[in-house]
């Protein structure tokens, strides 16, 4: 009994895990829009450099400054506005495949463990919508990427004034954009870990709560020398399914690893033996099983 609860155990977290690497991967057109927005903006920080560079000193005006910095400004918010788009459509993707990929996964395994079949609902593409966006404290993801799109603005104004009143050369400067650009898409990749982990966290929960072979849930950290001591503190405890237990990650922190692993008592996994390689294997795949639900 002790080997099968491990197995489902590392099956769980190998869901989360692979959904997890699934994100990463999929973050990789916001990045190349960051890169190109960069490129563009650096672009037209050496030209205003170019023309206002008298023997090698940056000599500009405070009328010349001023209009220099409200045409760049104007330059800047389309660049975000094509930048947030970008990653608002990606962003939603991924949380909505995340959750989906979670949530059938996640009732395969169950199925694949039990005598009888689980019953759990088919998702229809509102429940997906509804479900990856929930507003947390009053503020929807999409609002939150927005946010930070509008910092990335101010911020790089601001660099670029502080520059010219200063002389700072054109490359410190745009050593210091460069650096602003990576924690705008550092918040961004973030913010995605963030709403994915809640995600997953959801469509696993709303399949333990629908099926009548989970009755508890078990909170469980990924123990390594970065686990939270709250992570630490919840590992191991127990709950009925219908506990107001904490929330994976608002009721954690900000890049919480952890799941949680339902407790079933009669759960084995199914297998079979491969005679052509010796393994034993699933009775059925994954695609299989999805195929033959529907899905």
């Amino acid at each position: 009994m002790a080997d099968n609860k491990k197995a489902l155990e590392k099956a769980i977290l190998s869901i989360k895990t692979s959904g997890e690497k699934q994100a990463i991967k999929s973050m990789k057109p916001i990045l190349q829009a960051y890169k190109r927005s960069l490129d563009d903006v650096r672009t037209d920080i050496a030209k205003i450099y170019m023309e206002y560079t008298v023997d090698n000193a940056l000599k500009i005006s405070k009328q010349q400054r001023l209009a220099v910095l409200k045409e760049l400004e104007k330059k800047l918010v389309s660049q975000a506005k094509e930048l947030g788009a970008i990653d608002v459509e990606v962003t939603t993707n991924i949380l909505e495949d995340s959750y989906k990929d979670t949530y059938y996964k996640t009732a395969f395994l169950l199925d694949t463990g039990v005598k009888t079949g689980i019953d759990f609902a088919l998702l229809r593409p509102e429940m997906v919508k509804a479900a990856v966006t929930i507003p947390i404290e009053g503020k929807m993801f999409s609002d939150r990427i927005w946010d930070n799109k509008t910092l990335l603005v101010n911020r790089v104004r601001r660099d670029v004034e502080q520059a010219v009143i200063s002389g700072k050369s054109v490359e410190r400067l745009a050593r210091q954009i460069k650096n602003t650009f990576g924690s705008s898409a550092y918040e961004s990749q973030r913010l995605i870990s963030n709403e994915v982990a809640r995600c997953m966290s959801q469509a696993q929960d709303e399949i333990y709560k629908n099926s009548d072979v989970v009755e508890q849930v078990m909170f469980s950290a990924t123990l390594d020398n970065k686990t939270s001591n709250i992570c630490q503190d919840l590992d191991g405890n127990t709950y009925d399914k219908t506990d107001n237990y904490p929330s994976i990650p608002d009721g954690t922190h900000v890049g919480c690893r952890s799941c949680y692993v339902p407790v079933i008592k009669d759960w084995k996994l199914s297998t079979r033996r491969d005679n052509s390689t010796g393994e034993t294997i699933p009775y059925q795949t994954y695609s299989e099983w999805s195929k033959d639900k529907g899905i």
